[in-house]
């Protein structure tokens, strides 16, 4: 018997999506495209699972009427091209052409508003580590960067990474990722290509006895949730609106398929800010004694330390700290170490399922009642509140 491939709705639009599905970037998209087919319900998807290491090919007796794709070499833009029908491209690979035009999310202005944090935040001295060189990336944010840095009179140091270990395991890059990293100016802004390679970043700084993010602050372009939560710090991004780069592609495909003509140029969705997270929550001060105390108390914020701990830690009268907190923080060392516990406390609400009992043991508090006072009277709700109004913002993102 001959295998034949059976539509399952015979009475839609038949779409193929040649994205990968195995990241958050991925999935924001595939999530955005879907939003717009609901608005229709006139579409059918193909949707082949597979990972990193596998090319996003149509199989060669599918047939349909159009085509949203990742479109990462010739070889899949041929593949895509010969089927003769609509087709749109979500990838920072290849060039956008008039039969696989492109939406998607801007790499410059994700570069840009990169740097641009930093130069906000006084920073002089600027890192880059691209995507691992298996990616063949032609990189598309590093010129913006340059141009940025440049334009401020900064520095820009680059990663080279080992050509003989284009590998994504940066186990391989250990050794040169090491030296790269001691021989940066510091304090230095350092954006990498991905959380991915953001983490290793900061996996490599901390075992050299570096300080994140006093000495090295991290940014990642692309962000992966995941992968964040693996560090030993959350990680700041660039927010890319990847879900309205779905949604956009997924409208551009309806036009096309509607007899419209390709555009000459990219649609370039704009990502939205950045995503502050303790990676780059940098203090900047000439005063090593309130470095020194501001790092201290990071270090230990969920034991619940106290001023006097802190000052016998460093050494210093209470009233020579204090005054030395307001000088250079316009803050008292108490007020610090509140803010670090409670940024404890909210990190084991979003992503632990931890009861609150749990919660204010590993936390420090003599019982449950102590830690639901300071978290109130820090935040006017309630812990359970706050868990609850996370999860319902997450679940409706």
């Amino acid at each position: 018997m001959i295998a034949c491939r059976i539509p399952a709705m015979n009475d839609r639009l038949r779409i193929a999506l040649l994205v990968l599905n195995a990241s958050q970037w991925s999935r924001s998209v595939v999530s955005g495209i879907v939003s717009f087919a609901d608005e229709y319900d006139s579409w059918d998807f193909w949707l082949a699972p597979r990972n990193f290491s596998q090319k996003p090919l149509l199989p060669s007796d599918w047939s349909g009427q159009g085509i949203i794709a990742r479109i990462a070499d010739e070889e899949i833009h041929d593949s895509v091209k010969s089927r003769g029908i609509p087709c749109v491209n979500v990838s920072w690979h290849t060039e956008h052409s008039l039969d696989c035009p492109k939406v998607i999310s801007d790499p410059k202005a994700c570069g840009r508003m990169a740097a641009e944090y930093y130069v906000e935040r006084g920073f002089e001295s600027f890192a880059y580590i691209g995507p691992p060189l298996c990616y063949n990336y032609n990189d598309p944010v590093l010129d913006e960067l340059k141009s940025v840095v440049d334009g401020v009179g900064g520095s820009l140091n680059c990663f080279d990474p080992d050509p003989n270990f284009p590998s994504s395991d940066y186990d391989f890059q250990r050794s040169r990722m090491r030296d790269w990293i001691h021989s940066l100016p510091k304090p230095v802004g350092l954006i990498a290509w991905s959380t991915n390679v953001a983490r290793e970043i900061m996996l490599t700084s901390l075992n050299e006895q570096f300080e994140i993010p006093n000495d090295i602050a991290i940014l990642a372009i692309e962000h992966e949730p995941t992968i964040s939560s693996l560090c030993p710090f959350p990680i700041s991004y660039v927010q890319q609106s990847t879900e309205t780069v779905g949604f956009e592609a997924a409208k551009e495909l309806q036009r096309l398929m509607n007899g419209g003509a390709p555009r000459e140029a990219p649609i370039l969705i704009q990502p939205e800010g950045i995503v502050e997270k303790t990676s780059t929550d940098t203090i900047f001060t000439q005063d090593d004694i309130v470095q020194e105390a501001v790092a201290f108390i990071r270090r230990n914020s969920a034991s619940g330390i106290s001023v006097d701990e802190l000052t016998r830690a460093l050494n210093v009268s209470r009233r020579s700290l204090e005054e030395r907190f307001r000088r250079s923080l316009n803050r008292t060392p108490a007020d610090e170490i509140r803010s670090a516990r409670l940024e404890v406390i909210k990190s084991y609400l979003k992503r632990t399922t931890l009861s609150l009992s749990e919660i204010s043991d590993r936390t420090g508090f003599s019982c449950q009642n102590a830690m639901l006072r300071f978290f109130k009277r820090l935040t006017s709700q309630t812990p359970g509140q706050f868990r609850r109004n996370y999860s319902y913002s997450t679940a409706t993102e």
